[in-house]
């Protein structure tokens, strides 16, 4: 299958075993920030760490009336 759209030319400048490790671990590190991210601004799981029991969802239905 022919390269149509040029992806493959990076590896011309860059070599496979010096830009696969470094694109791998950028990707590690910004799914560690979101998850961070995500986790350090989450209160249930701060309430859950804490000791703190946790409520059960409770939920409301409003069924449409026949007339």
């Amino acid at each position: 299958m022919a390269d149509t759209d040029g992806q493959a030319a990076i590896w011309l400048y860059v070599r496979p075993s010096l830009g696969i490790p470094h694109f791998l671990g950028a990707v590690a590190i910004i799914a560690l920030v979101v998850h961070l991210g995500v986790l350090g601004h989450t209160t249930l799981l701060k309430k859950y760490f804490g000791g703190e029991k946790l409520k059960a969802a409770s939920i409301s239905y409003v069924l449409p009336s026949h007339s």
